[in-house]
């Protein structure tokens, strides 16, 4: 309750890359506005001694920003187009109707889902092209034209050699499990939960600091929950407390956060507050040392049963290992000579 009031209308929200990224070049006095999303919502916030009109697609008043708060003009298409799920406007809407202002905001800031922004980016790219074009959005200030505009760019896809750590990672676990020795599997699970949970981290902190326009409190609270699972994981690594099931929630997490943010493997912008280098990093060591984790979780989850399993003279020692992989540290008895 003690934040500014600020509204948004939906749209694509919260993406954490894209192949087009819009930028703002020129704004008027006292019209302050940022990109969201990449190229699909635009967030203005307008000085509260000014009168602003966002027009939209046909030219008809869409929004309405005064000191009394911002207003959202109900025979406007787009306030049909920015419903969610989208509706189909009722034909013939279009300047020549008189507005219908809804009142949606007693702030002075607005975000709305605005595909002026990315109409280009459905034209034939030229080989080579990174810059698309300009982008206008049509406003009145006090009554007089003016507009809000920019410029869309294009980034090409990252290379498909970023993946080959997934496999190499993959492929050298299931190499030590070929050993059988469980000591050795339980300190490679180690190795893998203490990368995991360091990669975790730095992209729960790159998607969650990341502004949308700002960082919200929501974001604060889920990198505060984040990071608390996270001292939760290194403790018990540290102590050495932990069972396949430690392992299991660590490769959970981890997994779930690069498969959420896998889209930075695929598209040229990357959307976190994060160099575009770390950020495919850490997403490609949440996804490697996940998956190998899991691997490694099966052998021990089954390692006590093949150790009572196992009849014979050799019994007692591989009670031993299999004891430790399973991730009960303590001390563990020896067969006698």
């Amino acid at each position: 309750m003690a934040l500014p009031a600020q509204a948004s209308a939906h749209g694509p929200v919260d993406p954490s890359a894209t192949s087009f990224l819009a930028r703002i070049s020129h704004a008027p006095p006292g019209v302050e506005a940022k990109v969201v999303d990449g190229d699909q919502r635009v967030w203005m916030r307008v000085n509260p001694q000014r009168t602003v009109t966002v027009l939209d697609y046909r030219q008809a008043p869409y929004l309405r920003f005064t000191a009394a708060g911002v207003q959202v003009n109900g025979n406007s298409e787009m306030f049909y187009l920015n419903q969610v799920p989208p509706e189909t406007p009722p034909p013939g809407l279009g300047p020549q109707n008189r507005p219908h202002w809804i009142s949606v905001s007693s702030g002075h800031a607005y975000e709305w889902h605005d595909g002026r922004l990315s109409d280009l980016a459905a034209t034939t790219l030229t080989p080579g092209a990174t810059y698309l074009g300009q982008w206008r959005i049509a406003l009145r200030v006090d009554g007089a034209p003016a507009v809000l505009a920019g410029g869309l760019t294009y980034q090409p896809s990252p290379s498909i050699v970023w993946f080959w750590p997934i496999i190499v990672c993959l492929a050298c676990v299931l190499a030590v499990l070929r050993l059988r020795r469980p000591q050795l599997d339980l300190r490679v699970a180690r190795a893998l939960a203490a990368v995991a949970l360091t990669a975790f981290a730095v992209a729960g902190a790159g998607q969650q600091l990341h502004g949308r326009p700002s960082v919200s409190v929501g974001q604060e609270l889920t990198l505060a929950v984040a990071l608390a699972f996270v001292a939760w994981g290194a403790r018990r690594l540290v102590l050495r407390r932990h069972g396949w099931f430690t392992f299991f929630a660590i490769a959970a997490v981890a997994i779930w956060e690069g498969a959420s943010l896998i889209s930075v493997l695929f598209d040229g912008f990357v959307l976190l507050a994060l160099p575009p280098v770390v950020a495919r990093a850490a997403v490609l060591a949440c996804l490697s040392c996940g998956v190998s984790l899991l691997a490694l979780i099966f052998a021990m989850a089954e390692g006590p049963v093949r150790g009572r399993a196992r009849p014979g003279a050799g019994q007692a020692g591989e009670r031993v290992e299999a004891t430790e992989a399973a991730g009960e540290d303590r001390e563990a008895w020896q067969p006698s000579a």
